[in-house]
């Protein structure tokens, strides 16, 4: 990062924010000012929704970590909870069982660690997904699912984000649907991470500059 660039995005995160190329905003609206400097910069991004075990990207660029994104908020009446990218799945895992109730078509064995990742990786049925928050390279926020609706040049826009990779949005927050523990429901297999689309990938992320990383 470049001293000025360097600057902005202290200004964004504040100084415990930035660790060599890693920087890890506090709340959705610091991941979108992020995102959009990025944008003005022609600065590459590397989406993480752990922790990164280095401080130095690969692919060029910042590596963007959304760790610090992990707030949990289970709505048990209406079936749902909505955690941010950067909560680790145990952590929904024994927040909804609290209520006695776990998440729809969520195996016990899923590869990834973190609610944003189960998206990007494509680890959980559509049906899962209630809502989806994500940022774009742009800095927009774009939400789909419950009362908030806006869909990216007509795209379904969980449908798109779901086995994405990170490499269409900046998964911030999803709204999982739940059901009660003792009466799971059979439910279609995740789909997984899709084949590379360049049209699709083009309508969301215009100057390329999202990478696709190490999803944990």
């Amino acid at each position: 990062m470049n001293d000025e660039f360097l600057t902005q995005v202290v200004e964004i995160v504040a100084p415990d924010g930035v660790s060599g190329d890693v920087v890890s905003p506090g709340d959705i609206s610091a991941l979108a000012l992020v995102a959009s400097l990025c944008n003005q910069h022609g600065v590459p991004i590397t989406v993480t929704s752990g922790a990164p075990s280095t401080s130095a990207s690969e692919h060029g660029g910042i590596i963007l970590s959304v760790h610090r994104l992990a707030g949990i908020q289970v709505a048990a009446a209406g079936l749902t909870v909505r955690a941010e990218a950067g909560a680790t799945v145990a952590r929904v895992r024994s927040s909804v069982a609290e209520a006695k109730l776990v998440v729809v078509g969520l195996g016990a064995d899923t590869g990834s660690a973190h609610a944003g990742t189960l998206v990007a990786r494509g680890d959980v049925p559509r049906r899962a997904l209630a809502g989806v928050e994500a940022v774009l390279s742009t800095g927009e926020v774009v939400k789909a699912g419950g009362a908030a609706l806006k869909d990216v040049v007509g795209y379904d826009l969980i449908a798109a984000l779901l086995g994405s990779a990170g490499r269409l949005a900046i998964i911030a927050a999803v709204t999982f649907r739940l059901e009660p523990a003792a009466g799971r429901t059979a439910n279609a297999r995740p789909p997984g991470t899709r084949t590379w689309e360049p049209a699709l990938a083009g309508a969301f992320d215009p100057k390329g500059l999202l990478r696709s990383g190490a999803l944990r």
